[in-house]
C-alpha cells in the first residue's frame, strides 16, 4: 500500500500538467510555443494581429468500464478517460495570449487531463514540469 501512495504522489496528474502548461505558455512567442507543443493541426487568422492555433490529440487509452441498461436510455462510464482534446491557443501580436481546452478531455483523476501531452513538452522545455522537479529533488 505504501508503494501505491509513493507512486501516486511522485507523478503529476494529467490535470496538473494541463493547468500548469496553460499558465506556462502564456506570453511565449508563437514559434517557441510550436517548438515545444508541436505544429498545430489547424490555424485561423482572425485579423492582422490575432491568430488561433488548434492543437488536437486523440486519446487511444480511454479504459474504464461502460455500463448500458437496455431499458434506460444512456449509461455511465466508471474510471475511464476522455477520448480527445483540442487545445485552442489564441496568439495576439505574435505571443500566446490565451489557452482553452475543449473536447471529451476529462480523465479519471481530474478535468482536462487528456490535454496533458499537448503541454507536457512545453513544461519540460522550460523547466516547469512537476514530474521533473519531483524526480530531481533527491539529487
Amino acid at each position: 500500500m505504501a508503494l501505491v501512495v509513493f507512486v501516486g504522489s511522485a507523478c503529476a496528474s494529467g490535470h496538473d500538467v494541463a493547468m500548469g502548461g496553460r499558465r506556462a505558455v502564456i506570453g511565449l512567442d508563437a514559434d517557441t510555443f510550436q517548438a515545444c507543443a508541436g505544429i498545430p493541426t489547424r490555424t485561423k487568422r482572425l485579423d492582422p494581429r490575432t491568430e488561433i492555433l488548434s492543437c488536437e490529440l486523440k486519446n487511444e487509452n480511454i479504459g474504464g468500464m461502460d455500463f448500458k441498461v437496455p431499458l434506460v436510455s444512456g449509461g455511465f462510464k466508471i474510471a475511464g478517460s476522455g477520448s480527445y482534446c483540442h487545445a485552442i491557443v489564441r496568439v495576439a501580436d505574435g505571443k500566446v495570449a490565451e489557452v482553452n481546452y475543449t473536447g471529451d478531455n476529462d480523465d479519471f483523476v481530474g478535468k482536462e487531463g487528456v490535454c496533458a501531452p499537448i503541454m507536457r513538452g512545453c513544461l519540460r522545455a522550460h523547466g516547469r514540469d512537476p514530474e521533473v522537479k519531483t524526480a530531481n529533488k533527491g539529487r
